[in-house]
């Protein structure tokens, strides 16, 4: 099936190419489909959020199919119940069905031309991840036209990452404001813990850490008091926390005041499950002034056994004023910086991993775009990326990393085509 996926991919693109694609007046009117997940771990059932744009009407009572993978599939336990898949909002899982590999959906309500619209599956239609890591991509196809877009790769894999759950702060008193991260450890995200003693037990079990970064009006806020007390806890939260010492910390940036970040690391005193909600609460009093916290601060978060970053953004607080006058501060001029590597598999050469390291503290978006037309975009994150192609003919495209400044690194990618060899 993973075959015919691939064919029935080459074969739009080949088609669209020699038939000539319309000229699109904007980049956001052109046809696509772009895929995200919620889980990206292999065997579980994933929710999807597919956001699609059609050039023509859509009617209600017409039907779109989601074409996955052959490695993935659906568990037949029962039927999809009618909250199991969502267009717009709109309930849609009553008329849908699988089969093979296929979903078809029957569209509830019109679909406008030109209009990108959202379709969810959630966790409870139980489309299962495959059993071993690998990154894919699904088609969307108009049933009643017969067109067929190309989704980006999305990734599935052993390591999981954290959960970002909330981020409030409180203020018991007036010079004392606390500030409350919550987040849900991943799937092979349980921690090791070692109890606080001044003289650990020899040959004791090194204690996994957990780390974050502030934003820079919450570093400020650190600069002003001082350390902060740290209590951790887990659910029922408030039921015993534990105070914490402080392992590390470090400043980042400091001489940009607009990207100064407080970076710390503590250990938890006990183990803490997979799938485990975690709350850390950092204590600061001695608050002399008013501190000026808006949504745009957040925490970052992860751990030894979930390295990658998580943002968790500030709620409960006031959106950033347009302008407040002051002292504009200083620009962010640095672009992001990307590196890539290619290598062959051991089983065939056309099938060939792409790895792309990006690294970038305030990344906005970055992505590998690919295809005569510039159309075919593949997301990328900041830190490790691998993307798993086949080389057919030679890959070509270009890898764009933007930060939040609009910084923007443009590196071309060239691969040329496998060597055509017996067995590939």
């Amino acid at each position: 099936m993973r075959n015919k996926l691939m064919s029935l991919a080459a074969v739009v693109i080949l088609a669209a190419s020699l038939m000539g694609v319309r000229p699109v007046v904007g980049a956001e009117l052109a046809p696509s489909v772009q895929v995200a997940i919620t889980n990206g771990y292999v065997g579980e059932f994933e929710e999807y959020r597919i956001n699609f744009l059609l050039d023509r009407e859509v009617r209600a009572g017409e039907t779109i199919s989601i074409v996955f993978d052959d490695s993935i599939n659906r568990a037949g336990f029962r039927e999809l119940a009618a909250e199991d898949i969502m267009i717009d909002e709109v309930l849609a899982g009553t008329s849908a069905s699988w089969s093979g590999h296929t979903l078809a959906v029957t569209v509830p309500s019109v679909l406008s031309a030109g209009t990108v619209h959202e379709m969810r599956i959630l966790r409870s239609a139980m489309v299962q991840n495959p059993w071993t890591a690998m990154h894919v991509r699904l088609l969307l196809r108009d049933d009643a036209v017969g067109t067929v877009l190309v989704s980006n790769y999305y990734g599935i894999s052993t390591v999981t990452r954290v959960s970002p759950v909330s981020l409030t702060v409180d203020t018991p008193r007036a010079d004392r404001l606390t500030v409350v991260v919550r987040f849900k450890t991943g799937q092979n995200g349980a921690l090791i813990g070692t109890p606080a003693t001044r003289f650990p037990p020899s040959g004791a079990t090194a204690s996994d850490t957990i780390a974050m970064r502030l934003s820079p009006a919450l570093s400020a806020l650190w600069d002003q008091t001082g350390t902060p007390d740290i209590w951790l806890s887990t659910l029922p939260y408030g039921l015993m926390p534990r105070r914490l010492p402080l392992l590390v910390t470090t400043d980042r940036f400091e001489d940009q005041p607009d990207r100064y970040q407080k970076e710390l690391v503590i250990a938890p005193d006990k183990s803490i499950g997979t799938s485990t909600e975690v709350e850390v609460r950092l204590e600061f009093d001695g608050v002399r002034s008013p501190v000026q916290l808006t949504t745009e601060d957040f925490v970052l978060v992860w751990t030894t056994k979930e390295p990658t970053m998580v943002r968790i953004p500030l709620t409960g607080v006031p959106d950033p004023a347009p302008g407040d006058g002051g002292e504009e501060p200083e620009p962010d001029t640095t672009a992001p910086l990307v590196r890539w590597t290619v290598q062959a598999s051991s089983v065939s050469s056309r099938l060939v991993t792409v790895s792309v390291d990006i690294t970038e503290a305030n990344l906005h978006e970055a992505y590998f775009v690919t295809g005569a037309d510039g159309s075919l975009r593949t997301w990328l994150t900041t830190g490790h990326n691998e993307l798993l192609v086949i080389n057919r003919s030679g890959i070509r495209g270009t890898i764009v990393a933007i930060d939040d400044a609009r910084n923007t690194t443009r590196v071309p990618v060239d691969i040329p085509a496998a060597p055509a060899t017996s067995g590939t």
